[in-house]
């Protein structure tokens, strides 16, 4: 959006509020939005203001996340959505093809976890029936925790360099010092 788009987009967030009871909206409170969807033309911005008028998922007035969500058309998922359909895909493998067919996995939190803690082909064919449901309640814990650990900055040990360099870190060193 341009600076001659403030009028339209001051009347679009009004329009909006009008639908939420109890929305109160600033003027600081309309530069920041503003501010943050300048991005995005003023025409997308009315448009995913109309589908929240006409949709009316929210009880309170959408933050700016929401307008962008509706514009993005992305359904977001948390975490643990998203680590219990990673177990699903993994589960799915395991029934279709068994222990016999290489997995390939596009989510990395996955991949990782299904060469390092679980390897795949000695897991699958030992893993019990009755033994999955407590797999995949394992597997969200770990990848929740493996989600957290990347997003802090924390990276996967899947890289052979980092894990050829770091492999020896504690152990009795060959070289002799002086």
């Amino acid at each position: 959006m341009e600076k001659q788009d403030i009028k339209q987009f001051t009347e679009v967030m009004m329009g909006l509020a009008e639908n939420y009871p109890g929305a109160v909206l600033t003027s600081n409170g309309l530069k920041l939005r503003f501010a943050a969807l300048k991005e995005f033309s003023i025409d997308q911005v009315a448009k995913a203001a109309m589908e929240l008028v006409r949709t009316h998922k929210y009880n309170s007035m959408p933050t700016v996340g929401d307008i962008i969500n509706v514009m993005d058309g992305v359904v977001r998922i948390n975490t643990e959505q998203r680590a219990e359909i990673e177990a699903g895909k993994v589960l799915d493998h395991l029934h279709y093809f068994g222990s016999q067919v290489a997995p390939s996995f596009d989510d990395p939190i996955t991949k990782h976890l299904m060469c390092h803690r679980w390897r795949y082909h000695s897991w699958a064919s030992r893993v019990k029936e009755d033994d999955l449901k407590w797999w995949s309640r394992d597997f969200v814990r770990a990848y929740k925790a493996h989600s957290v650990a990347a997003n802090a900055g924390f990276y996967l040990p899947a890289n052979p360099v980092v894990r050829r360099v770091t492999h020896s870190i504690g152990e009795p060193s060959s070289v002799e010092l002086y």
